[in-house]
Parts: structure tokens; sequence; C-alpha cells
């Protein structure tokens, strides 16, 4: 009997456990407490207002885990939770819990069996159904999550940008905006931010809280595949759209934005890259590690939350290109998450 391989397996299925241990450390904002100094169960049990005994539970599975230590009776933060955990800092990861820890995904992955069989998702509020909540969601917790990638974005662009005077940019369906708003730093920057109503209006919340110069900025309301872009654009973002969408959309999608796009204009697409040997591939000079093994795993929320979504791979971007008369132009890691981006010029 294998019992190494009994108790891998037994920890796969308290992964929904660990998940709860993880949505509620950071509900109960235990991370911050501490890095405020608060280092006893006596101590952070009064300062996130909890009795003692269920504080100790909570903080020693969490030692379990490795998000804190323990020594003797003193818990302290680990590098990763100090950066990413504690409230306040540019680099918060808190907010994301919302997605990944919310009901949504637990009510779906209960699902996934039905979906599987199906071929695809069986909730009500598929991805694609009109004023979907859980976009409102996502920008509300969106943008200090993907803030890694949108640095990355604009360090890979640096040069790209500084070389033109004017830089006019549309971010599609653009959530919190942080791709886009994160660009608009650099005083040369007009953009333009598109997605639906009611989500454009977290959107302009975060606008303020980033402090970006809004007169640079302007709004479009819509649905990305039927509102006009208008344009032209210098660079047009499209972050997590593919994704959601079966191959014929994201021709027509692909096909639309290079008609939005100025001559020499970019598009910047960042998403998941499939490839089906599911380890480490190469693009050029780049190697990018276990990006495939996590676009395979996130297929499968796609499967639960959309009608027709899909991984995709080089190729495939590649012949979308090709077909609206783009011109590939590199593919660059996105340091710290298991996406990339791929450019493409007019």
């Amino acid at each position: 009997m294998n019992v190494q391989g009994a108790e891998t397996l037994i920890q796969m299925m308290q992964g929904v456990l660990v998940s709860g241990i993880v949505k509620a450390s950071v509900e109960l904002d235990v991370y911050t407490k501490i890095a405020e100094g608060a280092g006893t169960v006596p101590a952070i049990a009064k300062e996130i207002g909890c009795p003692e005994r269920s504080t100790r539970i909570l903080l020693d599975a969490l030692a379990s885990l490795g998000l804190v230590t323990k020594a003797s009776e003193e818990y302290a933060l680990m590098p990763a939770t100090a950066q990413f955990f504690v409230r306040g800092k540019p680099t918060y990861l808190g907010l994301l819990i919302q997605t990944f820890g919310g009901s949504r995904m637990w009510t779906s992955s209960q699902k996934l069996a039905a979906a599987v069989r199906r071929g695809c998702s069986v909730l009500p509020d598929y991805d694609e159904t009109q004023r979907q909540p859980f976009w409102e969601t996502f920008a509300q917790s969106g943008a200090y999550a993907p803030g890694a990638a949108a640095q990355a974005l604009d360090t890979a662009l640096a040069t790209w940008c500084a070389e033109r005077a004017t830089v006019r940019v549309l971010d599609l369906a653009a959530g919190s905006g942080v791709y886009g708003f994160t660009l608009a730093r650099r005083p040369n920057v007009h953009l333009t931010v598109l997605d639906f109503a009611y989500v454009l209006a977290e959107s302009r919340h975060w606008a303020k809280r980033l402090q970006v110069d809004e007169s640079r900025v302007r709004y479009i309301e819509g649905n990305l595949f039927e509102v006009d872009f208008g344009g032209p654009y210098d660079l047009v973002i499209a972050s997590h759209i593919y994704q959601h969408f079966d191959a014929a959309k994201c021709a027509s999608l692909t096909a639309k934005v290079g008609r939005a796009l100025a001559p020499e204009g970019r598009l910047a697409v960042h998403d998941f890259l499939y490839n089906a040997a599911l380890s480490e591939f190469r693009v050029g000079s780049s190697t990018l590690h276990a990006k495939s093994a996590g676009s395979a795993l996130f297929a499968v929320t796609v499967l639960m939350w959309a009608r027709n979504g899909e991984m995709y791979g080089i190729d495939d971007y590649a012949r979308w290109f090709a077909e609206a008369k783009l011109r590939p132009a590199g593919v660059h890691a996105s340091a710290g998450m298991p996406s990339s981006f791929l450019f493409a010029d007019a």
C-alpha cells in the first residue's frame, strides 16, 4: 500500500478546507494584526475580536500550512504573507479571495462533474449572462491582484512608449482598469477604458484610488463585441478575454482590434498559454516555466463558468493575428503570474 500516495490524495480532497482557512484569515485580517505587533493568541484574538480558543485553532492551521510561523507561543508572518496579505501594501492580494474563495467558486466546483458531462457551464449565471454580477465583484477586488502583471506590461512597453510623442491606449473589458491606469502614469498616454456600465463604476473608483489624471481618460460603455471601439489606437490591451470565448469569436475580436489599430499600432494580449505537453516550453529565447500547467488548471474554472471558453496556444493566436493582418511581436512571461503577454503589430 502506497501510504504516501494516499496522504497526497487526502490532502487534495481537503483543498476546499484550505481555501476556507485562507479566506477566514484574510477576512479577519489576521496578517495585518500580526504585522502591527500582535504575536500571541491573546493579543491576536483581542485585535480580531474573536475568542482565544478559536483564534488558536485558526493560527495553528495557518502555521501548518506555512502561512505563519510558530515559535513557543509567538506567531510571525512568512515573507509571502508579509508581502501579499498585509492590508494597505501596494502588493496586497487579500481582495482576490472574493474571486478564488467566493461563493461562485465553491458552488461551481460542486457542479464540475455536471459541467464535464454537459461540456460547458451548468450555472444559470454563466460568464456571458447579461449584467453578470461577478464582473462587478471582480472589478472591486481586481486591481491589487494584477498589479504585478500590469507593471510587467508597463516595463515590457517602456521603450516602445517612450519612442512615441502620444500613445493612445484602449483597455478592453478593463474591469478595475489597472493595466491601462498603470500605463497612464506616463504623461504621453491617453487612455480609453471599455467595459459594461456597471463595471465602469468600479473602474472610475480605481482611477481615483490610483490617482490617475482623469483629463487623459475616457470611458466607453458596452459589450466589446457590439460597441464601436472608435480609434485609431496605438495600443489595445486585451487581458484575460480570449479564454472566455470560442475560436470563432476570438478570431472576430482580433479582426475588430486590427481595424481599430493605427498604422504601427500594437495589440497586447494577456492570457494563459496552453501547451498540450503540460510542461515548460520555449518561445524565442524565453522559457515559460509551469505556464502550461497553470493554464490546464485554470481551464477548469473556464469550463465551470463559461459556455464556450477555452485555453489557447501560441499557434491559435498566430493564426488569428495573421487573419487580422497583424504581425507577431514577441511573447513575454508575466512574472509571478501563470499567464503571459503576446504582442502583435499592425
